[in-house]
């Protein structure tokens, strides 16, 4: 008798997991709210990606090569900010650090839970635009994280997009 339970108990989560993946996940995708993380700099997608239509990987260029999207170096703005808008107060905090050699202490925004292997560079290489996962930034004054990341939106996109659900492709 203890066997069968145990069995039972040991096979529960795989088959919530499978429920997850095979029905879709009844968790929301939207964010409930998009909650503004305080920077040290207000940094602007808008006026980068928008107003001057630099590509989301000139500055996170690790995006093709890594599980992660990098986080910009202070070399990697001054290359531009060494004569674009110098006079700007937040250009100024930025040549702050360049100038101490500091880093910019950025609080992360986009938050995945612990367990979540994500592989930024499978999904550049294929050829998936940025703003499919992150929609809205290109418009945002500071960087807000409007989907709620999890196993029911990446199979949603997996399935439009006719592609594997094979739990290996990812998971390995």
């Amino acid at each position: 008798m203890a066997r069968k339970r145990t069995t039972a108990v040991l096979a529960l989560p795989f088959i919530f997991f499978g429920i997850l993946v095979f029905a879709g996940s009844p968790f929301p995708t939207r964010c409930a709210f998009a909650e503004t993380v305080p920077q040290p700099i207000a940094f602007s997608h808008k006026i980068h990606v928008t107003d001057y239509k630099l590509n989301c990987r000139f500055c996170h260029s690790s995006t093709n090569k890594s599980q992660y999207a990098n986080i910009p170096s202070v070399e990697k703005c001054m290359m531009c900010h060494r004569s674009i808008a110098t006079d700007k107060p937040e250009v100024k905090k930025v040549a702050q650090y360049w100038k101490e050699k500091k880093a910019i202490p950025w609080n992360k925004v986009i938050d995945l839970p612990n367990h979540v292997y994500f592989p930024h560079k499978k999904m550049v290489n294929a050829g998936i635009p940025c703003l499919t996962c992150h929609p809205g930034m290109d418009q945002a004054g500071t960087a807000v994280q409007n989907l709620e990341f999890g196993m029911g939106m990446c199979m949603e996109c997996h399935r439009k997009k006719k592609v594997t659900i094979d739990c290996w492709k990812c998971h390995y």
